[in-house]
């Protein structure tokens, strides 16, 4: 066997089945269930295992849903003892499932989130290349990277690479259209709101997403988010420049706490999120993929969290308070560099992005999955090819 897919029963489940009977590959479907019996034989090297960085990432991501567990000491240390059991006695299972199996690639989505981050932590430890999933970073694409998604993907943080690249640079991009999110069915319905004539755009995000728990250092939550850009745009001393917020439409808990704390802010939850940006003088974004989406708009940008795009002269990027304020002052005065915005989205459609996605899992989507698993792609030839593992002897 050469390549295992690993998942839950849900809809990735569904997707892997589906892609794999287009794959002119060795591959085989693991569906997490029982424990392993075998597993005993490794319970010594999972127990010895340090994972207390990832047993807290998931308690911050569990407190965010579950803010009451914050505020109960004795239960959150009970939830943390047994996820610590649980987690460990996995790690068992999966040492002894891949010693057994031997697969030469893992695919795994995300892989920052439990269980699915004990299982490459399994893989790790016996030095099996992994890629993983996740949702494209344009409409209408799939990511499948070797190194990780979001902050941890294999895109070049340096402006230089995609600058001297002159097919990139001198090529016509053609931004693909932004789907709006369908929201939540437990979502409230108010209509579109008017919005000022001037106004910078800040949208929430999934408070649990690990790209709040894992790429956020200084701003843990949507509260913090909402007075850190308050505070910044009132700094600016501009009584006409207000701020628009918008709640994530996946996330179903509203921040009713929040709709009227300042009266420089309000929230337009209904309106159509392209049609905010269009008006938006910038988007402030934590790391959101919204902050891609401005940049296809040719917005300013600034992100206050680690973020694949957190590219100088692409985007404005604040560590902290005193950062965020001055790139605020700064940012009637401060312009995108529009080549290098053109290179880095061109080799995200025609290098990075695999096209197509789960959606619609057909012949070309799982040609271009084959091809990027094999390392046969323009993405795996590039600057990258060093570092890939090729599997062409796998065909």
């Amino acid at each position: 066997m050469a390549i295992l897919f690993v998942t839950r029963r849900n809809v990735h489940a569904r997707y892997y089945q589906q892609l794999r009977k287009h794959l002119n590959l060795a591959t085989r479907l693991h569906i997490m269930g029982w424990p392993k019996f075998s597993a005993w034989a490794f319970l010594a090297q999972a127990f010895n295992t340090n994972l207390s960085q990832m047993i807290e990432t998931q308690l911050i991501r569990k407190t965010a849903k579950q803010p009451k567990l914050a505020q109960l000491t004795w239960l959150a240390n009970v939830y943390r003892g047994w996820l610590l059991i649980q987690e460990k006695c996995r790690l068992a299972k999966y040492l002894s499932l891949f010693s057994q199996e031997k697969p030469e690639l893992l695919v795994i989505w995300n892989g920052k989130k439990l269980p699915n981050q004990t299982v490459v932590l399994a893989a790790q430890q016996l030095s099996i290349p992994i890629y993983y999933f996740e949702n494209g970073l344009l409409p209408g694409t799939t990511t499948l990277d070797p190194n990780g998604v979001n902050q941890a993907a294999s895109l070049p943080k340096d402006p230089a690479f995609y600058l001297a690249q002159s097919a990139l640079v001198e090529m016509d991009f053609h931004a693909p259209k932004i789907e709006q999110r369908a929201a939540h069915r437990r979502r409230n319905q108010h209509g579109e709101s008017a919005l000022p004539e001037r106004f910078i755009f800040v949208p929430f995000q999934v408070p649990h997403d690990t790209q709040i728990a894992c790429y956020s250092p200084w701003i843990p939550d949507m509260e913090t988010f909402y007075d850190a850009v308050v505070k910044a745009v009132k700094e600016l001393g501009d009584p006409q420049l207000k701020v628009v917020f918008k709640e994530h439409p996946t996330w179903h808990k509203h921040y009713t706490h929040l709709y009227h704390k300042d009266p420089i802010a309000m929230f337009a939850n209904d309106n159509v999120t392209r049609d905010i940006m269009m008006d938006a003088e910038a988007v402030i974004t934590i790391n959101s993929t919204v902050g891609l989406e401005a940049l296809l708009l040719n917005k300013k940008v600034i992100t206050l969290g680690q973020a694949c795009f957190n590219i100088e002269n692409l985007v404005l990027h604040a560590d902290n308070q005193s950062q965020l304020e001055a790139h605020l002052a700064a940012l009637s005065t401060w312009q995108m560099d529009c080549k290098l915005r053109n290179a880095f989205f061109n080799y995200l459609q025609n290098i990075y992005c695999v096209p197509g996605n789960g959606k619609e899992c057909d012949q070309a989507h799982s040609l271009a999955i084959e091809k990027r698993l094999t390392g046969q792609d323009e993405f795996a030839h590039g600057a990258f090819h060093a570092d890939f593992i090729s599997l062409r002897s796998l065909k």
